[in-house]
């Protein structure tokens, strides 16, 4: 029995009963397995749910690796509206995997009272952060923009992406739309600031 199929198990469970609401047993039981079995596997819950993270982020993002991912070549010939426009599109476009969205729910719901939830959501923060450090230094390099201080321009954004994301997911979930456009004029006024410092570099 793979791996796999314990975590899509306990994700199904998850998503009906959420995390509090499972026992290694009803997981062994989903998956198929006896409870020794699914013990061989992981040690406990948290590791599951851990471990679910780190699946299901690379199945959504097609198994690449950040540090693989060629910045330089990403940004080159592109405005600064353009790159950070298609970054966001496509951290989206991984987030918007359907299992992927299953998960960030329950995670989201559960993150007040279960450190596990807590530390997942720490490390997606962390790791946006250092691959939009990653993107400014190549946007430095490349003479597109000016950023005075390279690691504070990009915890700004990292951060105000962040929190307009969540501001999305939350008027969603509340059927209306008073988000829409939010996250563009964000961007252009980013770039304003950033692109009329250019000349200083």
């Amino acid at each position: 029995m793979s791996k796999e199929k314990i975590i899509m198990s306990t994700l199904e469970l998850a998503s009906k009963q959420g995390l509090r609401g499972i026992s290694m047993s009803q997981i062994a039981a989903k998956a198929g397995l006896k409870k020794s079995s699914l013990y061989s596997h992981f040690s406990s819950k948290e590791e599951i749910i851990s471990e679910m993270y780190t699946f299901l982020r690379k199945q959504a993002n097609q198994n690449r690796e950040i540090g693989q991912f060629d910045y330089g070549s990403y940004v080159e010939g592109k405005t600064l509206k353009e790159i950070l426009m298609g970054t966001v599109q496509n951290y989206n476009k991984m987030n918007q995997n359907p299992q992927m969205q299953m998960f960030y729910k329950i995670i989201i719901s559960e993150k007040t009272l279960n450190p596990a939830a807590a530390e997942i959501m720490v490390a997606e923060t962390n790791t946006m952060i250092g691959a939009t450090k990653q993107l400014f230094y190549a946007i430095m390099a490349k003479k597109i923009a000016y950023f005075e201080n390279i690691d504070s321009a990009a915890l700004s954004f990292a951060m105000g992406v962040h929190a307009i994301l969540d501001f999305q997911f939350d008027d969603h979930m509340a059927h209306s739309n008073s988000s829409d456009g939010i996250l563009e004029q964000y961007i252009d006024e980013f770039c304003r600031i950033y692109t009329a410092d250019k000349s200083r570099n």
